[in-house]
Protein backbone atom coordinates (compact mmCIF):
# COMPACT_ATOMS: atom_id res chain seq x y z
CA UNK A 1 0.00 0.00 0.00
CA UNK A 2 1.91 3.01 -1.30
CA UNK A 3 -0.83 5.58 -0.61
CA UNK A 4 -2.70 6.22 2.62
CA UNK A 5 -5.61 3.87 2.97
CA UNK A 6 -7.97 2.79 5.73
CA UNK A 7 -9.74 -0.54 5.44
CA UNK A 8 -12.97 -0.72 7.45
CA UNK A 9 -14.40 -4.15 8.27
CA UNK A 10 -17.96 -4.35 9.58
CA UNK A 11 -20.47 -7.03 10.42
CA UNK A 12 -22.34 -8.72 13.23
CA UNK A 13 -20.42 -10.55 15.97
CA UNK A 14 -18.87 -13.88 14.96
CA UNK A 15 -18.57 -13.03 11.26
CA UNK A 16 -14.77 -13.37 11.37
CA UNK A 17 -14.15 -9.61 11.22
CA UNK A 18 -11.21 -9.91 13.59
CA UNK A 19 -9.77 -12.88 11.72
CA UNK A 20 -9.96 -10.97 8.44
CA UNK A 21 -8.52 -7.78 9.97
CA UNK A 22 -5.56 -9.63 11.47
CA UNK A 23 -5.02 -11.50 8.21
CA UNK A 24 -4.85 -8.25 6.25
CA UNK A 25 -2.68 -6.65 8.93
CA UNK A 26 -0.19 -9.54 8.81
CA UNK A 27 -0.20 -9.69 5.00
CA UNK A 28 0.49 -5.99 4.52
CA UNK A 29 2.41 -5.20 7.71
CA UNK A 30 -0.05 -2.48 8.65
CA UNK A 31 -1.72 -1.60 11.95
CA UNK A 32 -4.96 -3.25 12.99
CA UNK A 33 -7.32 -1.45 15.39
CA UNK A 34 -10.44 -2.89 16.96
CA UNK A 35 -13.16 -0.46 17.92
CA UNK A 36 -13.40 -2.51 21.12
CA UNK A 37 -10.22 -0.72 22.17
CA UNK A 38 -11.67 2.69 21.31
CA UNK A 39 -14.92 1.90 23.12
CA UNK A 40 -13.06 0.72 26.24
CA UNK A 41 -10.85 3.79 26.04
CA UNK A 42 -13.98 5.94 25.97
CA UNK A 43 -15.45 4.18 29.01
CA UNK A 44 -12.24 4.69 30.96
CA UNK A 45 -12.03 8.47 30.47
CA UNK A 46 -15.58 9.69 29.91
CA UNK A 47 -18.76 9.70 32.02
CA UNK A 48 -22.26 8.28 31.83
CA UNK A 49 -23.67 11.82 31.83
CA UNK A 50 -22.00 12.58 28.49
CA UNK A 51 -22.28 9.16 26.79
CA UNK A 52 -25.23 7.43 28.42
CA UNK A 53 -25.60 4.84 25.63
CA UNK A 54 -22.07 3.62 26.21
CA UNK A 55 -22.89 2.47 29.74
CA UNK A 56 -26.30 0.83 29.22
CA UNK A 57 -25.03 -2.68 28.57
CA UNK A 58 -24.91 -5.09 31.49
CA UNK A 59 -21.89 -7.25 32.24
CA UNK A 60 -23.65 -10.60 31.76
CA UNK A 61 -26.08 -11.73 29.07
CA UNK A 62 -28.50 -12.90 31.77
CA UNK A 63 -28.60 -9.51 33.46
CA UNK A 64 -29.00 -7.73 30.14
CA UNK A 65 -31.80 -9.87 28.70
CA UNK A 66 -33.78 -9.75 31.93
CA UNK A 67 -34.08 -6.01 31.30
CA UNK A 68 -34.00 -5.63 27.49
CA UNK A 69 -35.40 -7.53 24.50
CA UNK A 70 -33.33 -8.45 21.44
CA UNK A 71 -34.91 -5.67 19.38
CA UNK A 72 -34.23 -3.14 22.14
CA UNK A 73 -30.63 -4.36 22.32
CA UNK A 74 -30.07 -3.82 18.59
CA UNK A 75 -31.47 -0.28 18.81
CA UNK A 76 -29.32 0.43 21.87
CA UNK A 77 -26.23 -0.78 20.03
CA UNK A 78 -26.91 1.57 17.14
CA UNK A 79 -27.19 4.54 19.53
CA UNK A 80 -24.02 3.46 21.31
CA UNK A 81 -22.19 3.04 18.02
CA UNK A 82 -23.03 6.58 16.92
CA UNK A 83 -21.13 7.72 20.02
CA UNK A 84 -18.23 5.35 19.35
CA UNK A 85 -18.13 6.51 15.73
CA UNK A 86 -17.42 10.06 16.91
CA UNK A 87 -14.32 8.80 18.68
CA UNK A 88 -13.30 6.58 15.77
CA UNK A 89 -13.29 9.64 13.54
CA UNK A 90 -11.31 11.57 16.14
CA UNK A 91 -8.83 8.70 16.21
CA UNK A 92 -8.42 8.94 12.41
CA UNK A 93 -7.97 12.70 12.63
CA UNK A 94 -5.40 12.51 15.42
CA UNK A 95 -3.42 9.79 13.68
CA UNK A 96 -3.28 11.47 10.29
CA UNK A 97 0.39 10.55 9.87
CA UNK A 98 -0.32 6.81 9.95
CA UNK A 99 0.06 5.55 6.41
CA UNK A 100 -2.44 2.66 6.29
CA UNK A 101 -4.34 0.55 8.79
CA UNK A 102 -7.40 -1.63 9.38
CA UNK A 103 -10.34 -0.77 11.65
CA UNK A 104 -12.89 -3.41 12.56
CA UNK A 105 -15.89 -3.93 14.84
CA UNK A 106 -19.67 -4.02 14.84
CA UNK A 107 -19.46 -0.22 15.25
CA UNK A 108 -18.66 0.03 11.53
CA UNK A 109 -22.29 -0.15 10.44
CA UNK A 110 -23.50 0.43 6.86
CA UNK A 111 -25.36 3.58 7.92
CA UNK A 112 -22.03 5.17 8.89
CA UNK A 113 -20.25 4.77 5.54
CA UNK A 114 -21.20 8.09 3.94
CA UNK A 115 -20.54 10.02 7.14
CA UNK A 116 -17.01 8.61 7.32
CA UNK A 117 -16.36 9.19 3.60
CA UNK A 118 -17.57 12.78 3.74
CA UNK A 119 -15.47 13.52 6.81
CA UNK A 120 -12.24 12.26 5.22
CA UNK A 121 -12.54 12.90 1.49
CA UNK A 122 -8.75 12.98 1.05
CA UNK A 123 -8.20 9.46 2.40
CA UNK A 124 -8.63 6.35 0.28
CA UNK A 125 -11.00 3.91 1.99
CA UNK A 126 -12.28 0.40 1.47
CA UNK A 127 -15.35 -0.88 3.29
CA UNK A 128 -15.77 -4.63 3.70
CA UNK A 129 -18.94 -6.03 5.26
CA UNK A 130 -19.41 -9.66 6.28
CA UNK A 131 -22.84 -11.29 6.49
CA UNK A 132 -23.61 -14.71 7.95
CA UNK A 133 -26.91 -16.26 6.82
CA UNK A 134 -26.10 -19.77 8.02
CA UNK A 135 -28.50 -20.25 10.94
CA UNK A 136 -27.12 -23.70 11.74
CA UNK A 137 -23.61 -22.28 12.05
CA UNK A 138 -24.86 -19.43 14.24
CA UNK A 139 -26.61 -21.93 16.51
CA UNK A 140 -23.49 -24.10 16.67
CA UNK A 141 -21.37 -21.08 17.59
CA UNK A 142 -23.67 -20.11 20.46
CA UNK A 143 -24.26 -23.59 21.84
CA UNK A 144 -20.82 -25.15 21.38
CA UNK A 145 -18.33 -22.31 21.47
CA UNK A 146 -19.43 -18.90 22.66
CA UNK A 147 -22.03 -19.41 25.41
CA UNK A 148 -21.90 -23.17 25.92
CA UNK A 149 -22.16 -22.78 29.73
CA UNK A 150 -25.17 -20.40 29.67
CA UNK A 151 -28.81 -21.31 30.24
CA UNK A 152 -30.83 -22.27 27.17
CA UNK A 153 -33.05 -19.16 27.24
CA UNK A 154 -29.96 -16.92 27.04
CA UNK A 155 -28.53 -18.93 24.14
CA UNK A 156 -31.78 -18.71 22.20
CA UNK A 157 -31.92 -14.93 22.64
CA UNK A 158 -28.30 -14.61 21.49
CA UNK A 159 -29.12 -16.69 18.40
CA UNK A 160 -32.08 -14.40 17.68
CA UNK A 161 -29.82 -11.39 18.18
CA UNK A 162 -27.19 -12.62 15.71
CA UNK A 163 -29.76 -13.56 13.06
CA UNK A 164 -31.54 -10.21 13.34
CA UNK A 165 -28.29 -8.21 13.36
CA UNK A 166 -27.06 -9.94 10.20
CA UNK A 167 -30.45 -9.30 8.58
CA UNK A 168 -30.37 -5.61 9.57
CA UNK A 169 -26.89 -5.16 8.10
CA UNK A 170 -27.86 -6.91 4.88
CA UNK A 171 -30.98 -4.77 4.41
CA UNK A 172 -28.96 -1.57 4.92
CA UNK A 173 -26.22 -2.74 2.55
CA UNK A 174 -28.71 -3.59 -0.20
CA UNK A 175 -30.62 -0.34 0.32
CA UNK A 176 -27.44 1.71 -0.14
CA UNK A 177 -25.97 -0.53 -2.84
CA UNK A 178 -22.84 -1.27 -0.81
CA UNK A 179 -20.68 -4.33 -1.43
CA UNK A 180 -20.81 -7.20 1.03
CA UNK A 181 -19.75 -10.83 1.35
CA UNK A 182 -22.01 -13.69 2.39
CA UNK A 183 -19.79 -15.98 4.43
CA UNK A 184 -19.16 -19.34 2.77
CA UNK A 185 -19.49 -22.70 4.51
CA UNK A 186 -15.70 -22.62 4.46
CA UNK A 187 -14.96 -19.21 5.95
CA UNK A 188 -11.39 -19.27 4.66
CA UNK A 189 -12.77 -19.20 1.10
CA UNK A 190 -14.51 -15.92 1.89
CA UNK A 191 -11.31 -14.40 3.28
CA UNK A 192 -9.37 -15.56 0.23
CA UNK A 193 -11.97 -14.05 -2.11
CA UNK A 194 -11.92 -10.73 -0.28
CA UNK A 195 -8.13 -10.54 -0.43
CA UNK A 196 -8.26 -11.34 -4.16
CA UNK A 197 -10.96 -8.73 -4.86
CA UNK A 198 -9.14 -6.00 -2.95
CA UNK A 199 -5.70 -7.08 -4.18
CA UNK A 200 -4.45 -7.61 -0.67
Amino acid sequence: MNTKKIIFIGGAPWTWKTRLAKNISDSKWIFYISCDLIRNWMKSITTKDKYENLFKFYWTAEEHYKKYSVDETIKMEEKRDWDVLEWVMNFIKLNKDWKSYVIEWITIQPIFVEKIKNKFENIKMDFIFLIDQDKDRIREIIYDRWLWWKEKWVKELEIEYLIKTNKKYLEELKKNNYNYYIIDKDRNKTISQIKKDFKI
